[in-house]
C-alpha cells in the first residue's frame, strides 16, 4: 500500500503532530493582540484572490522562507513572522523569497480567522512547490550570495511507501525517502499516487518531493565558502541529517553548513494542528531568533547557543503537555562565529 493513500486511513499520514485534542500551548507573549481581519470570508474567494507571485527571483535573494503545509495556518504564520523580523534587521525585501501553499477547504474552515489575518502578508510569496524552490535555489547559487538561509516549516514523513508495496525499483526509490511536504506541488507534495502518476507521466523526479538528497545537491551548488543555514520544522525532519540507513551523508559532507531539525528521524513534532498560531518549535525558534539575532545576519548568529535554548524550551513544553519528546537535532560543519568583544573579554578572564 502507498502511505497516505489507503481508503481506511481517516487522517492522512502527513498530519503526524500529536496532541491535537489538547489545548493549544504557545510561548508566553507569542499570541498577538486581536487584529483586523482583511482576507476574504469564504474559502473559494480566498483561494481565488490569494496572490501567488510569478515574478522572476531577485538576483539578490539569499533568505528563503517556505511554508509547505496546506492544512493549517501555523506554517504561513511562521514564515510571515520571520519575514517581518528579517526586514526589521535591515534585510532588503528583494533579498527575501517566501513560499506558501493555499489552504484546503477544511484548513480554511479550521483556521479561518488566522488565514484572513495573514492574507495581506502573502503578497510577493511564491507557490511552495519542490520544482520552483529547486529552480530558485539553483538560480541563487549561480549568483554566489554572501550566505544562504533556508527555513522550511511543514509536515514531515519518514517515507511515502509501506514495506509490502509492490513497485519497480525506481518507483520504490522515489517514494522510500524522508520527505517534507511542499503542498503547492503535485499531489500536495506528499500523496504517493499523485506523485507516481506525475513520475510515470515524465516529470523530473527532483521536481516532485523535497528530500535530503535533493537538498544536499542544491546546497552543494553554492560555493564551499558560502555559509549555509538550514532550519527544518516538521515531523521526522531529523531524517534529513541522520537516519538509520545513513542516506544523508551528502548533507553532512557539505562545507559551512549549519542545520537544525525540529524532531529526530523517528519522532514527531507538535503544534501543527488547527488552533495554535505557530508550532511549538516554530514559536520558540522565532522568539529566540528575535532575541539572539537582533542586529545580526544569519552567519553572525550563535546557532549552537540558540539550539541549546531551543531544545530546552521545546522539552519543557512537551513535558508540560505530556507529549513524547521530539528530540530536535543540530549539526554544523561551519566555524564558530567570533565572540562579541564583551564576551571575548569575559572568556579571557575565566582562566
Amino acid at each position: 500500500m502507498l502511505a497516505g493513500d489507503g481508503p481506511r486511513r481517516a487522517t492522512p499520514r502527513r498530519v503526524c503532530c500529536e496532541g491535537a485534542d489538547r489545548p493549544a500551548l504557545a510561548p508566553r507573549g507569542h499570541r498577538r493582540a486581536r487584529q483586523r481581519l482583511r482576507g476574504p470570508l469564504t474559502h473559494r474567494a480566498y483561494v481565488r484572490e490569494a496572490p501567488y507571485a510569478d515574478a522572476p527571483l531577485s538576483p539578490q535573494a539569499r533568505i528563503f522562507l517556505v511554508a509547505g503545509g496546506d492544512d493549517v495556518a501555523n506554517f504561513i504564520d511562521e514564515v510571515a513572522d520571520q519575514r517581518r523580523f528579517w526586514l526589521a534587521q535591515g534585510v532588503a525585501a528583494d533579498e527575501i523569497a517566501c513560499y506558501y501553499a493555499k489552504p484546503t477547504r477544511a484548513a480554511f474552515r479550521g483556521d479561518r480567522a488566522q488565514y484572513r489575518r495573514l492574507f495581506t502578508e502573502l503578497g510577493g510569496c511564491y507557490p511552495a512547490s519542490t520544482a520552483l524552490l529547486r529552480r530558485h535555489l539553483a538560480e541563487a547559487s549561480a549568483h554566489a550570495p554572501p550566505f544562504v538561509y533556508l527555513y522550511v516549516t511543514s509536515h514531515g514523513l519518514d517515507g511515502l511507501i509501506d514495506e509490502d508495496a509492490a513497485l519497480p525499483p525506481d518507483e520504490r526509490a522515489l517514494l522510500d525517502r524522508y520527505v517534507i511536504q511542499l503542498g503547492a506541488g503535485p499531489g500536495s507534495g506528499y500523496r504517493a499516487r499523485a506523485i507516481l502518476a506525475a513520475y510515470r507521466g515524465g516529470a523530473d523526479p527532483d521536481d516532485l518531493l523535497w528530500t535530503p538528497d535533493l537538498m544536499a545537491a542544491l546546497l552543494g551548488a553554492f560555493p564551499p565558502q558560502t555559509p549555509k543555514i538550514v532550519v527544518l520544522q516538521g515531523c521526522h525532519s531529523g531524517g534529513f541529517i541522520v537516519e538509520p540507513r545513513d542516506r544523508t551523508a551528502e548533507v553532512r559532507a557539505l562545507s559551512n553548513l549549519t542545520i537544525i531539525a525540529s524532531a529526530r528521524f523517528d519522532r514527531t513534532s507538535f503544534g501543527c494542528d488547527a488552533g495554535p498560531e505557530q508550532t511549538y518549535f516554530g514559536g520558540l525558534f522565532g522568539a529566540l531568533l528575535r532575541r539572539l539575532g537582533e542586529g545580526k545576519t544569519p552567519p553572525e548568529i550563535a546557532w549552537r547557543e540558540l539550539f541549546r535554548e531551543l531544545r530546552r524550551g521545546v522539552g519543557e513544553l512537551e513535558r508540560r503537555e505530556g507529549a513524547t519528546p521530539s528530540l530536535p537535532v543540530f549539526f554544523s560543519s561551519a566555524p564558530e562565529p567570533e565572540p562579541e568583544p564583551d564576551e571575548a573579554a569575559t572568556a579571557a578572564g575565566d582562566g
